[in-house]
């Protein structure tokens, strides 16, 4: 547990980097987006030693359509995801009912 001294440094960070928010809610995005697209978050965890999983978060830091994404997350169309993300090649290779995982 972070006493009150740690709290307001983090606090304090967070009001420093006002980026901080939005890299969270694409991360948590892009967790979503695996989780609807049936991935198998250990094994997008270890491909390529982890690089390949903060290559495709920082794709979707920087991504162009995100709002769409938003959306088409909120309805709940995966199909429609895969469509248009660029991390899509990353998430096909990690599903779990995909033949290479074993």
């Amino acid at each position: 547990r972070l006493s009150r001294a740690q709290e307001a440094a983090v606090c304090s960070d967070v009001q420093r980097w006002p980026q901080t928010e939005r890299v969270w809610h694409q991360f948590e995005r892009l967790d979503l987006v695996m989780e609807r697209t049936g991935v198998d978050r250990l094994r997008a965890a270890r491909e390529d030693k982890g690089k390949a999983l903060a290559e495709a978060r920082d794709r979707c830091l920087a991504c162009l359509v995100e709002r769409r994404c938003a959306l088409m997350l909120a309805g709940g169309d995966p199909a429609a995801i895969m469509a248009i993300c660029p991390n899509a090649a990353f998430l096909r290779q990690c599903r779990k009912d995909d033949p290479a995982s074993s």
